[in-house]
């Protein structure tokens, strides 16, 4: 006989908890996905309980710590393989005539970009990216449309906003001068790509403030950063969704608007001349 998940006993347990687990325990059910990348200090914040209440916690369910129960949980958090061609059959086979089957997965992934949003991460990343002289975005092979157009957007509220591509093999735009004037945002979903690791980890080196925007499958960001948006990307499409991508990334820009106050206002006056003198729209 199985032994039942860690979901399982939660719920079993929980009538039995003091309030101060059932708090943490409700916010491990709530977030399962994302417990790969949380620490016992990010949960007992989220949670508004002591650390020393988070540890004591995971001994009562039968872990030494947080470490432990990650270890426990890594097979069933692990991304499965990105078979492409098991989709291409799958599709051939079923045919693309009713998709609303895949409706309900895209307002899951839609949640999963809003549930980040006001967490102590997002609050830090929000500064980040408004206080850096050089503010560097990048996103690598099928996620560089995203991470494109976010920068063109926020270049519309700040000025020095650089797409990054890679192209010198080095990022000596990033690495290449003071760390404590840059900031990078880094787009990410799997298959993981080499530059992104590679990035990430310089970045870290440099203590260049860092943000991953990621799907949930993305373990390796934590390593880097404690800003990071993990995303559900989940999806009966042939492609993992960027639904949550696109979200997040408005989500982001809205909240950066209002945090940059009246600056925004005077670039968007100075933008609106230029575009005018230049004939850059029709209207």
């Amino acid at each position: 006989m199985s032994q039942p998940s860690l979901q399982e006993r939660l719920r079993e347990m929980y009538p039995t908890l003091t309030r101060a687990e059932k708090s943490v325990a409700n916010y491990m059910l709530t977030y399962f996905d994302r417990l790969g990348f949380e620490t016992a200090a990010s949960i007992a914040e989220n949670v508004g309980v002591s650390q020393m209440t988070v540890g004591r916690f995971l001994r009562t369910i039968g872990y030494n710590g947080l470490p432990e129960l990650k270890s426990d949980l890594l097979s069933q958090m692990e991304a499965p393989p990105l078979m492409v061609s098991d989709r291409l059959n799958r599709i051939r086979a079923e045919g693309t005539d009713d998709i609303w089957h895949n409706f309900d997965k895209d307002v899951a992934a839609l949640q999963s970009a809003y549930s980040l949003r006001g967490t102590p991460a997002w609050k830090s990343a929000i500064r980040a990216i408004s206080t850096a002289q050089k503010l560097h975005v990048a996103g690598f092979q099928t996620i560089a449309g995203i991470a494109s157009g976010f920068a063109t957007r926020l270049s519309y509220l700040r000025a020095d906003v650089r797409i990054e591509d890679g192209r010198d093999g080095i990022f000596g735009d990033i690495l290449g001068d003071q760390a404590s004037t840059h900031c990078v945002v880094l787009f990410e979903m799997r298959r993981y790509t080499q530059a992104s690791l590679h990035l990430a980890a310089a970045a870290e080196e440099a203590k260049i403030p860092l943000i991953i925007v990621c799907d949930t499958h993305c373990l390796w960001a934590r390593d880097h950063t404690d800003m990071v948006f993990p995303l559900n990307t989940e999806s009966h499409l042939f492609w993992d969704s960027h639904v949550p991508y696109s979200c997040l990334s408005t989500l982001l820009l809205n909240d950066l608007t209002a945090h940059l106050g009246d600056s925004v206002s005077t670039r968007l006056d100075r933008l609106r001349v230029l575009q005018d003198r230049f004939g850059a729209f029709r209207d």
